[in-house]
């Protein structure tokens, strides 16, 4: 008597849109969050070596913050470009600079890092995960070949 066997069937997420998964989005800018919330408790930003740094409570390791906020800006940048989103990033642009060159961070560049923030998060939901899944591709080639380049 022969078994018959099963077609495994693969589910392409498609259609399926980042509101489906706030929590991504959360895991995303958790970081971020963190270090305004730390620069409007008590004025301080965690520095290792010169370099602002974040530690990814997931993994347990210490990450620079700048990179990762570029790599967010990117993405966001790219959204509004490919898909006609309207994320603001000039908030989370004007912090990283700040926090890359050591420059005072006042009041109003932490309001304008919230509401950047909060743009990115209203205008991620509405993207799918395939559209996520292309744009995060392109980011890291992007990085990838930035890293060479600063190795050549």
């Amino acid at each position: 008597m022969s078994r018959k066997s099963c077609k495994r069937r693969v589910k392409s997420t498609g259609n399926l849109r980042m509101s489906c998964c706030p929590w991504k989005i959360t895991a995303v800018f958790y970081p971020v969050d963190r270090i305004l919330h730390q620069i409007e408790a008590d004025g301080t930003v965690d520095v290792v070596q010169g370099k602002a740094v974040f530690k990814e409570c997931m993994r347990g390791g210490w990450y620079e913050m700048v990179p990762a906020m570029e790599g967010i800006i990117e993405f966001h940048d790219l959204a509004n470009t490919r898909h006609g989103l309207s994320a603001d990033t000039s908030g989370l642009s004007k912090l990283a600079k700040k926090l890359e060159y050591s420059s005072p961070i006042f009041e109003s560049d932490i309001e304008q890092a919230k509401r950047s923030v909060e743009s990115c998060k209203r205008e991620a939901l509405k993207l799918t995960l395939d559209q996520v899944e292309d744009i995060l591709k392109t980011v890291r080639i992007s990085s990838e070949f930035d890293r060479l380049k600063e190795a050549a």
